[in-house]
């Protein structure tokens, strides 16, 4: 199997809730009797879990949408102030059927006129050019309210943070006899905290799923509040319901019927429709440049590691050697520590998409990640330039979720 790695960095902070198993248990029980009448693959990924399906994720369409109205790869310097940065923003926010934020808010940002300060604050954000802690102090410093930073967390990098809605959150907590408030407590600390809490829940949700993300276990919490009654607006006063005409109903599960699912034959293309491509996709060449990448990478790795040990461990920098040419090993190069002991590296070549990182690692090389005492992944980034950046990851744990979401590419089938 071939699996894709995504790269996530993780800060500890300290004095956070903790979430036991008896708090879990509580949220999980009311959340498994809104569910009971489904039929539950606990082998599946959880965003299949019927109750997901049926009522939040919608949220993976609003992020895809948010993301795609961004552009924040397109965004240069020489447009700061011109009003196209914002104009992205308020696009990624203001999406048909977003209700992870308020109308008034959406409403309020629509009006912001082009100026160049919030553009430069917008084009640091996204591009990852300022601290993360930095940037929520500004956001609050020109009157951003908590869910509308929440969210451009949120649609920033959402394997990280969350976005948020203090009034029903708060009453979920306070359910939970979690002692945490968002409400009125707008700040960096607090939204770390918020997040953390949902991870605890990701990690305790992970034991009974698959590839439970962020936003499942903010699903997971937000189904188990449908006890509590929803809030209009956070903090502030109830508004029509003629202004939530966008927000998605939502059903308590249905009753079990004794009608038999019809069956349905799986449908064939209609050849008259296809329309024929210009140009025919070149799987050889393309197999070319990967290949022409990964090892331009190997050898631009395997060059620092000779330069940073020959000046003072020559005789180390002599035993470095490149052996991506046995594929069995699950490494491209071995090489040395500054003590003698060894280094097993695996170079991957990886975009220069600075908020998110990612990779194509085989089976043989996540097994012996896990092997090898002194095991690193070099990510090599913007191999064509003067001065490539190398990313070092040493003894990465793949399976630790706060650190890296890891999904199937491809699977093996066999059959007799």
């Amino acid at each position: 199997m071939v699996l894709a790695v995504s790269v996530k960095k993780r800060k500890k902070e300290k004095n956070m809730i903790d979430v036991n198993e008896k708090i879990f248990e509580i949220a999980y029980s009311s959340f498994d009797k809104l569910g009971k009448n489904d039929n539950v693959n606990k082998n599946s990924d959880f965003r299949n879990h019927p109750l997901l399906v049926r009522h939040e994720n919608y949220k993976y369409d609003i992020l895809n949408e948010a993301r795609n109205q961004l552009l924040s790869n397109t965004w240069k310097e020489n447009e700061l102030g011109i009003g196209r940065i914002l104009d992205c923003v308020k696009n990624a926010i203001d999406i048909k059927g977003n209700n992870l934020v308020f109308w008034t808010n959406v409403d309020n940002f629509k009006k912001l006129e082009a100026d160049k300060d919030i553009e430069v604050l917008l084009f640091k954000f996204f591009k990852s050019h300022c601290s993360d802690e930095i940037a929520f102090t500004k956001f609050r410093e020109i009157k951003f309210s908590y869910q509308l930073i929440a969210y451009l967390f949120f649609i920033k990098n959402s394997q990280k943070y969350a976005p948020i809605s203090q009034e029903q959150f708060d009453k979920i907590f306070e359910s939970l006899g979690i002692d945490f408030k968002t409400g009125h407590n707008c700040s960096w600390k607090n939204y770390l905290e918020f997040n953390e809490i949902i991870k605890q829940f990701r990690r305790l949700l992970s034991q009974r799923f698959k590839n439970v993300t962020l936003l499942d276990a903010h699903s997971f919490l937000w189904i188990y509040g449908f006890q509590f009654k929803e809030p209009s607006e956070d903090n502030q006063s109830p508004k029509s319901n003629s202004l939530k005409k966008n927000k998605p109903e939502i059903q308590q599960p249905e009753k079990p019927s004794l009608k038999l699912e019809t069956y349905q034959p799986k449908k064939g293309l209609d050849l008259d429709s296809l329309i024929e491509n210009e140009s025919e996709i070149d799987y050889l060449e393309n197999l070319r440049k990967q290949m022409e990448i990964g090892d331009l990478a190997e050898k631009i790795v395997f060059k620092s590691e000779i330069e940073f040990l020959e000046t003072d461990f020559p005789e180390l920098a002599k035993q470095v050697r490149l052996v991506s040419n046995n594929p069995k090993l699950g490494f491209d190069i071995l090489s040395f520590e500054t003590d003698g002991k060894q280094k097993q590296i695996e170079v991957k070549a990886i975009s220069e998409n600075k908020s998110r990182k990612s990779f194509i690692i085989s089976r043989n090389e996540f097994s012996k990640s896990k092997i090898y005492s002194n095991y690193y992944v070099y990510c090599v980034s913007e191999i064509y330039s003067e001065k490539p950046k190398i990313l070092r990851l040493k003894n990465p744990a793949f399976e630790n979720n706060d650190d890296f979401l890891v999904e199937p590419l491809t699977y093996r089938i066999t059959f007799e």
